[in-house]
């Protein structure tokens, strides 16, 4: 179980960090040297193990991968808990013990931090006297940290819109997806002028890997987009995938915003700017 605990971690960094290939195939290299050591007798526990190459990674990792992760990083032995609950909802703590082969203090520590970052739930399992015992199962965040993926769902409706025959019909539907999103990321944004606004709507997109940044520019606030948010919809139809991001930012700002500069147009980046020169940036 560990050797597989060990491979699967550094597959997790090789695939999402290229640049930490070399140290992934080196913690690879130090885990199986530590686990063929447990297997010759030295008398170290799994649970020592675990603290060892959790310990290992932290510290060998390169100081901009880490800083990547953010606050918020989720640890090798977090995404085996995370692996755990996915497959059996509802584990209790003893649960967890027994598949990780560590003490109850271990597991519930991580768990502790799971909640703490909103990937986990737990929920009290009606039992007599004594301890309450809790349920853990994955929060919707959770699965999403697991590897739940709607792409092809949305892939397939945006297909089935662009062939509608109606166009007007086709452009309600768009106004509504676009608002909808727009007033999903508008929530996520502090309250304030239209420069910081935009400014969070680039921070909030960078977050999700999607680089981007803003400026002031002739005393408008521009936003400036690296790379489509919207890679696979914009593979089908790019200039409704174009559309589609301008309203959608437009009702997250709360100002209406043109779409000033376009990769497809054979700019370097997509930019946006309020169509209005009468906005308080």
């Amino acid at each position: 179980m560990v050797r597989c605990f060990a491979t699967g971690d550094c597959r997790a960094f090789r695939q999402r960090f290229d640049a930490s290939r070399i140290f992934a195939s080196q913690l690879v290299k130090n885990a199986e040297e530590h686990y063929s050591k447990d297997i010759t007798g030295k008398n170290r526990s799994k649970e020592n193990f675990f603290v060892k190459l959790q310990a290992e990674t932290e510290n060998a990792a390169p100081s901009n991968l880490v800083e990547s992760l953010g606050s918020t990083a989720i640890r090798p032995v977090d995404q085996w808990v995370l692996e755990l609950l996915r497959r059996e909802e509802g584990l209790t703590v003893s649960d967890l013990v027994d598949r990780l082969e560590v003490t109850p203090t271990a597991v519930r520590i991580r768990l502790d931090r799971l909640e703490e970052f909103g990937l986990v739930e737990r929920r009290k399992l009606m039992a007599g006297r004594g301890r309450p015992v809790f349920q853990y199962f994955l929060s919707t965040l959770g699965w999403r940290q697991v590897g739940a993926t709607y792409t092809d769902f949305a892939v397939a409706v945006w297909q089935e819109i662009e062939e509608l025959p109606d166009d007007s019909i086709r452009q309600q539907l768009l106004n509504r997806i676009s608002k909808r999103l727009g007033q999903a990321y508008g929530r996520l944004l502090a309250d304030g002028t239209v420069s910081e606004r935009m400014k969070s709507v680039a921070n909030l997109l960078s977050e999700r890997k999607i680089p981007c940044d803003s400026h002031i520019e002739h005393a408008l606030p521009i936003l400036t987009v690296h790379a489509c948010p919207f890679p696979d919809l914009a593979a089908i139809d790019r200039r409704s995938a174009c559309e589609l991001e301008t309203k959608m930012l437009s009702e997250a700002v709360g100002v209406q915003l043109e779409l000033s500069c376009c990769r497809l147009d054979g700019h370097g980046t997509c930019q946006f700017r309020p169509v209005t020169s009468e906005v308080h940036v």
